[in-house]
């Protein structure tokens, strides 16, 4: 799950389950402050880019949030398909999206316990 030792393995280790997944999910809505990564509502929920349905992972470079209307019409499709057909639809999201499946640019800062997406 973490790529090098400054991330906090020992956390993981000292917390129950339920609390180390509540703290991965958190530090995801933190990374995004909370917003839908497609629409920028409020997000209540973690959409998979590549869905469970196509063999996507549960890692944190497939999950971004989402609302709920998002990620209930996004459903099983290809992001960009459906992206692409929504009138919110942002270049620059999709750009960040992107981004953030790629997984090099994220930094986990363990210390405050939180995901970032580093500038390119």
């Amino acid at each position: 799950m973490f790529r090098t030792e400054n991330e906090p393995l020992v956390l993981l280790i000292e917390l129950t389950p339920r609390l180390a997944k509540r703290r991965f999910r958190q530090c995801i809505y933190e990374a995004w402050d909370h917003k839908c990564a497609y629409c920028s509502d409020n997000a209540t929920s973690l959409d998979h880019i590549v869905p469970k349905f196509k063999s996507g992972s549960s890692a944190w470079f497939n999950l971004v949030p989402a609302c709920l209307r998002c990620n209930g019409n996004k459903g099983s499709e290809d992001l960009e398909e459906w992206y692409y057909k929504q009138d919110f639809f942002c270049e620059k999201k999709l750009e960040r999206i992107i981004e953030w499946t790629k997984g090099d640019k994220i930094e986990f800062i363990s210390d405050t316990t939180e995901l970032r997406l580093e500038a390119a």
